[in-house]
């Protein structure tokens, strides 16, 4: 779901004093219609946070958005990094990658 780092994200924010933002994966219909909740200006500086990165392309698809509003986006952290392409695709791409856990961290093994 497009929520998932809400939570990482405002937690963030609480504790550095930074802004946050929201970026959804595609306008919706109701609420305000925005594609970016919150105010993202031409010049600042974003770290991405993601729960789950899977291949990475939902948060690309974020640093997208924010690259062209004018903005930079300094890093990307996820929480779970479920090592199936996200951080070849996200450093491939030029961004700075981590992680905070791997899949195998919580003992998950690849499947043969």
């Amino acid at each position: 779901a497009e929520l998932g780092g809400v939570a990482l994200a405002a937690a963030t924010a609480m504790q550095t004093g930074k802004n946050w933002i929201i970026i959804r994966n595609s306008k919706k219909g109701y609420g305000t219609g925005k594609l970016v909740e919150g105010v993202l200006k031409s010049g600042d500086v974003v770290l991405l946070v993601e729960d789950i990165a899977t291949t990475g392309g939902q948060v690309l698809e974020a640093a997208k958005v924010i690259t062209e509003a004018g903005a930079a986006v300094k890093k990307i952290v996820c929480v779970i990094d479920r090592k199936q392409g996200a951080e070849e695709n996200i450093t491939q791409a030029g961004y700075k990658f981590e992680s905070i856990l791997t899949k195998y961290d919580l003992g998950i093994k690849d499947e043969d």
